[in-house]
């Protein structure tokens, strides 16, 4: 069985599902997901769970994102990105750089962005966009994300290129669209692209149009045990094997005064193969099973 992740370079023009679809025409698989939707038009990291690789998504979708992302000043739209109705549209004055530094700045740290409405969030088990598409007037709710950088990279009037780094759930149209409004003259998303997805790196991607064959998955697949890459690795001795596969504790063996409690452990067969996941229990020198891979 093929287990892991494909690092996926997403084209525009398909979302993430469809990348799914594509993957499910080449092979079947028992389970398939993905970590962290990207827009139709967006490019870029998509990771890609397959087997058993779709129970260690909880460990992995919380990680560090990033985005190199290009503003188009002089215009809104309803949908914040360039796939939508132009609400407004004005020719934009040429901006002092330090002005346009200065509003981005304003959005580092910990903010709080209103959801796009048209966007997957689910509101009384419905996506946004569905509601909107109904004709139904939907007040979206507000969330915080944390930018935890976001860096001027060009202005080549009327665009401006950035790249941001941000936690899980940040909207980059929604911050492109509040700095058109801070300059005055309205912006919307361009292009964005994904370089990151916490460990995952583009540098370790392949295109959607690479992958055509069986074999081209297996060979671009990367295995459950070497994703979690800042997890401790702990070989498990076979006569424990069948305690924790039964999600019995298993001991932690060596110092415990090495461990944090609640650090989490891969832990492995003699072969190098994921059994599991765990958490470390310093207070009974254990190992508690968190989520046990059919290797």
């Amino acid at each position: 069985m093929m287990d892991g992740f494909l690092i996926v370079d997403k084209n525009p023009g398909m979302t993430s599902y469809d990348v799914i679809k594509r993957l499910k025409r080449i092979q079947s698989f028992k389970k398939v997901g993905y970590i962290g939707t990207l827009d139709r038009n967006a490019t870029g990291i998509l990771p890609v769970a397959l087997n058993e690789g779709v129970k260690l998504i909880p460990f992995l979708e919380n990680g560090e994102k990033k985005y190199v992302a290009r503003f188009l000043l002089g215009i809104t739209t309803d949908t914040l990105d360039m796939e939508g109705k132009r609400l407004t549209e004005v020719e934009p004055p040429v901006f002092d750089r330090a002005a346009i530094s200065e509003a981005l700045s304003r959005f580092k740290g910990k903010i709080v962005q209103k959801i796009p409405v048209y966007s997957s969030k689910k509101i009384e088990g419905k996506p946004l966009y569905k509601w909107v598409r109904q004709g139904v007037a939907i007040d979206p709710p507000s969330k915080e994300v944390e930018v935890y950088d976001i860096r001027f990279l060009d202005y080549a009037h009327p665009y401006v290129d950035v790249e941001v780094s941000c936690s899980k759930g940040t909207y980059i149209r929604v911050i492109a669209h509040d700095v058109g409004a801070i300059l005055g003259c309205g912006a919307a998303l361009h292009t964005l692209k994904r370089t990151q997805h916490g460990e995952f790196s583009l540098e370790r991607s392949i295109s959607i149009e690479h992958l055509m064959t069986k074999q081209d998955i297996v060979e671009h697949l990367v295995p459950p045990q070497d994703v979690l890459q800042k997890a401790r690795g702990l070989t498990i001795e076979p006569v424990l094997e069948k305690f924790l596969k039964k999600g019995m504790s298993v001991p932690l063996l060596g110092g415990s005064r090495d461990w944090k409690h609640g650090e989490l452990a891969k832990l492995l067969n003699k072969s190098g193969a994921l059994l599991g996941i765990g958490a470390v229990d310093t207070d009974s020198k254990t190992i508690k099973m968190k989520r046990l891979i059919n290797s």
